[in-house]
């Protein structure tokens, strides 16, 4: 897991990354790198949070309320998502960081 993402770090979408939704999957594609990455539905509704506003910890509580995991396992997990879906260059951590 990558030390760049922490429960105050906002992460943003790659700018040139274009996605469809098929059959309740994400489809991303990054055109630059000739790169298809098709997320799971829960994948897929992280991706649909990704807003470059909400931070992770905001992301982890609402994945925590829509499927039967705890807050904890919610935020390790997607700690660990992030971190794979930077490593493929399909978001990166936002500048800024929630305050609070």
């Amino acid at each position: 897991m990558s030390d760049r993402w922490t429960p105050a770090s906002i992460p943003t979408r790659n700018p040139s990354a274009v996605d469809r939704l098929v059959d309740g999957e994400a489809v991303i594609v990054l055109p630059e790198q000739g790169t298809v990455k098709v997320l799971n539905r829960v994948g897929s509704r992280v991706w649909s949070l990704i807003d470059g506003k909400r931070c992770v910890a905001d992301i982890a509580g609402i994945i925590c309320d829509e499927y039967d995991v705890s807050a904890e396992q919610a935020l390790q997990d997607l700690l660990a998502f992030l971190a794979e879906l930077e490593a493929r260059g399909v978001i990166s951590p936002a500048a800024i960081r929630c305050k609070g």
